[in-house]
């Protein structure tokens, strides 16, 4: 009999906070490279958030071990079968990346800026990594439907990049910074995000077929069905299209896709739980 992991919630919050703190770095890394001078803001944004998102993975990976010293031990020695040592890794070397990202983003001369720029192309692929590895791990694995599942990295990272951008919008707006251009633009990229994560949910979803019961019916289906597909999904992407330029009707569409993007952690790592 296979041994189901005995997960707490401190997993699902490191799988969920992991994600956007990727999608927030490869945001601001696009906004910093190929935006003009007034996108600037969002790519401060999404730097600085990246940042303690990143520190409270590390802490979720300390608090799921136990012991603060086998979190060292992992980074000392890194072990490419142990998930966690995986984990370790990808959340020193990107944190390592953010914090690099965040300091030089209050420089105001350009050597720096070009710097950061650089830094940021190759930080963005640890996001990546770190946004989608935990949904590769989970379809390596031998428990049921977890195995079945050969897209949820794919799916990890589609969610991670839509909320990593829905978080930027959101802080963009609570500190008073919707009133440019970069909002729409943001607006526009989280629009798009979405539609590629609802896009890699339906071939998930048709992948899987009846394998996806564990999620799609039973107690978690009406947490799957209205909570991820209807209201964070579906909801905010009309919010997002018709909202127009109603920067609080945005906001909302954003906050909607965060609490989306935790229930898909919710409902995958708890799929398996007794």
């Amino acid at each position: 009999m296979l041994k189901v992991p005995g997960w707490e919630m401190s997993i699902v919050w490191y799988f969920f906070l992991g994600g956007i703190a990727g999608g927030a770095y490869f945001t601001a890394a696009i906004a910093d490279n190929f935006g003009s001078s007034r996108d600037r803001a969002v790519a401060r944004v999404g730097y600085l958030l990246s940042l303690p998102l990143v520190a409270v993975c590390g802490v979720l990976l300390i608090v799921d071990l136990g012991v603060p010293a086998r979190f060292m031990n992992m980074m000392l020695h890194f072990k490419f079968w142990d998930p966690m040592s995986i984990g370790a890794w990808a959340v020193g070397i990107f944190g390592a990346f953010t914090f690099v990202s965040s300091v030089l983003s209050f420089s105001s001369s350009e050597s720096a800026a070009s710097l950061r720029r650089k830094i940021s192309l190759v930080g963005m692929l640890f996001g990546f990594f770190l946004a989608g590895y935990t949904g590769v791990l989970l379809s390596n694995s031998a428990m049921p439907f977890w195995g079945d599942s050969r897209l949820m990295g794919a799916l990890f990272l589609a969610s991670g990049g839509s909320t990593g951008m829905a978080a930027v919008a959101l802080v963009m707006f609570l500190s008073g910074r919707s009133m440019g251009e970069s909002w729409h633009k943001i607006e526009v990229a989280d629009r798009f995000s979405m539609l590629v994560e609802l896009l890699v949910l339906a071939i998930f979803l048709g992948v899987l077929g009846s394998a996806a019961q564990p999620i799609t019916s039973g107690h978690l289906g009406p947490l799957f069905w209205g909570g991820l597909v209807g209201a964070g999904l579906i909801v905010p992407l009309l919010l997002n299209v018709f909202g127009g330029r109603m920067r609080a009707l945005g906001a909302v569409s954003a906050a909607l896709v965060l609490v989306g993007g935790f229930i898909l952690r919710y409902v995958v790592v708890m799929s398996i739980q007794g």
